[in-house]
């Protein structure tokens, strides 16, 4: 059953004609094997932020702001690991060796846990070139069985090809600047004429942040200012 079932899934990946489409598939998957969220990507040389490397993602809005907000691709212990191994592995195996964790890379793994999400697997998605992406699922549960992370790597892998079918490579994918929940509502109450302070007091968060949020999309979107974000992100159908 299990078998056919994970047959069935990867069959239904393969037969989706479009990006949301396989996003649900994959939402389907997550909740079958007992996690909460997942995340496709490919992974940054170090130094270079992580938010346009992103394919698909399942994370709550929050923590994907949080993660790039921290900018935490640089330090994550599973990031380090995945770039040295091609099987897939829990994340609670980062704690092998604690002592080797830097505080940063402590701290990573600590705020996921905020987010319920303790433990996970990720999934070294190769080819032919070498590495390529990673798919990691996270969540509370941490008994997956053998089987179950064989499944999950192959479910992963038709994810990963299905989309490169669809979107095309990790290259064309980032042209279109990946934008942040959060820096698409600040962008938002900027087009309709908000100051840093109004925003700050809409979403109630400090208007640092909020000029953090509009600097950084700023830099994405390759604008001169938050005027030109506005009307690039427009351009680009990031804002509707």
């Amino acid at each position: 059953m299990f078998r056919n079932k994970t047959f069935d899934l990867f069959e239904q990946i393969q037969g989706e004609k479009t990006a949301d489409g396989v996003m649900d598939r994959l939402r389907t998957v997550t909740d079958l094997f007992g996690y909460s969220a997942f995340c496709l990507s490919a992974i940054p040389d170090p130094g270079i932020k992580m938010d346009s490397y992103v394919m698909l993602s399942g994370w709550s809005s929050e923590w994907f702001d949080h993660y790039m907000e921290n900018d935490f691709v640089q330090e994550d212990p599973v990031i380090q690991k995945i770039r040295a191994t091609p099987q897939p592995f829990v994340w609670s195996s980062v704690f092998e060796n604690p002592k080797q964790l830097s505080p940063k890379a402590r701290k990573v793994m600590l705020d996921a846990a905020e987010f319920r999400m303790n433990d996970g697997l990720c999934v070294p998605i190769f080819s032919v070139n070498g590495f390529q992406a990673g798919m990691s699922f996270g969540g509370e549960r941490d008994d997956l069985t053998d089987s179950e992370k064989g499944a999950l790597q192959l479910l992963s892998i038709g994810a990963y090809n299905r989309i490169r079918d669809l979107v095309g490579s990790v290259g064309q994918m980032m042209s279109v600047p990946k934008l942040t929940a959060r820096e698409k509502e600040c962008l938002k109450w900027t087009s309709a004429g908000k100051t840093s302070w109004e925003i700050s007091q809409i979403l109630s968060i400090s208007q640092h942040t909020v000029d953090w949020y509009l600097t950084s999309a700023a830099k994405k979107l390759g604008a001169s200012n938050r005027t030109h974000a506005v009307a690039e992100s427009f351009r680009k159908g990031l804002l509707h």
